[in-house]
């Protein structure tokens, strides 16, 4: 637990300066995520030269934030037609994990260009905040009254120790808190309506991330996507959550006319 925490602490310190400052800092810390992420999806394959599956990932994300929007749909079929053509020459790479690569690395780079659009269009580090709080509060809810309420399992062949009592009291703890946070510091740049629809969805979708990745994990047989960040697993373990979150409140300010 020490070990998590003092992890948690220095994730925290490295991580909200540049969401504060945003600009080249906020490139930065997007560009380190791509990186570690694409590597992490790599490893999900089994060969031992993983280097060109993990620089493609890594190409595929960067071109996700950075390529016009009319240039999205191109970028994903460049994408994957590479990935399939490396699975039909080498015989180590399946379709699976071909399938699995092109799934992750979208997520990952819909959700950095999510971010990258709320500090284009508005105060990104308030409503990420906003996002990070829903997000992060369920996830701190739901473990501690997981931990000291939980008794019947969730879905025990996806995450065997997530229960019911600790997702209900994960969700409250998201909502209630980026409520507070969205009325109090966010009500001039988000309607009434949609701080309350956001705070009473993205705890949802946090906890869709988190069961979503550990369903992809266990799939895999393995624990964390890496262990880069000792007591807490690789990035992917960490921001699972946050890119669903992510994803759905930047669809939320598109439908609201926000951006």
């Amino acid at each position: 637990m020490m070990i998590k925490i003092a992890t948690a602490i220095v994730l925290i310190a490295v991580a909200v300066p540049p969401l504060v400052l945003g600009g080249i800092p906020l490139k930065i810390l997007c560009a380190v995520i791509a990186v570690l992420a694409g590597c992490e999806i790599a490893s999900l394959n089994k060969e031992k030269n993983k280097w060109l599956t993990a620089i493609l990932n890594i190409g595929a994300i960067f071109a996700m934030v950075v390529a016009p929007v009319d240039q999205f749909v191109m970028v994903c079929a460049f994408y994957v037609t590479v990935l399939f053509a490396i699975v039909m020459f080498d015989e180590t790479t399946t379709a699976e994990y071909a399938a699995y690569s092109f799934l992750i690395s979208c997520l990952v780079g819909m959700a950095l260009l999510g971010l990258n659009n709320l500090y284009t269009f508005h105060n990104g580090f308030l409503l990420t905040l906003y996002v990070a709080i829903a997000c992060y509060g369920c996830d701190t809810g739901a473990y501690f009254f997981g931990v000291f309420r939980g008794k019947h399992k969730m879905i025990p062949r996806v995450s065997p120790h997530k229960t019911w009592e600790g997702s209900i009291g994960g969700y409250c703890t998201g909502a209630l808190l980026s409520m507070l946070w969205g009325f109090c510091l966010c009500r001039d740049m988000m309607p009434a309506g949609m701080i309350i629809a956001g705070s009473l969805t993205l705890p949802l979708l946090a906890q869709l991330g988190d069961l979503s990745f550990s369903s992809i994990k266990r799939h895999f047989g393995i624990k964390d996507f890496g262990s880069i960040f000792p007591g807490h697993g690789g990035i992917l373990d960490r921001i699972d959550s946050m890119i669903f979150c992510l994803l759905f409140f930047h669809a939320l300010l598109v439908l609201g006319g926000l951006l």
